[in-house]
């Protein structure tokens, strides 16, 4: 799918939630993303991929040869590090296992 038709809509995964939280404490939409952007990027960091805000909808998701891919979700930016890296992704490993 091309980059504009990815933006037009789609439902929302549930891992952005932000905004759901109410108070002055409350993170904004913005704030909570980039936090979650530098949680991913941590636990992709042995895989040397990176990922960042595209148009605050949806990721870029960056490999080391230059190779990127568009991702709405967070299921989809690990399957994007999959097909990027060529192998097999368990984002819930230790990060010493994921980088053997």
């Amino acid at each position: 799918m091309c980059g504009v038709c990815g933006s037009l809509g789609g439902e929302e995964h549930w891992t952005s939630g932000a905004g759901r939280i109410q108070g002055a404490s409350a993170p904004t939409r913005r704030a909570e993303r980039a936090r979650r952007i530098r949680v991913i990027n941590r636990a992709l960091l042995p895989l040397r991929v990176t990922v960042s805000d595209w148009q605050g909808r949806l990721y870029l998701v960056a490999g080391p040869t230059g190779k990127q891919m568009v991702a709405d979700s967070l299921p989809h930016i690990w399957q994007a590090a999959q097909e990027i890296t060529g192998r097999s992704l368990d984002p819930l490993a230790h990060p010493a296992e994921t980088a053997a």
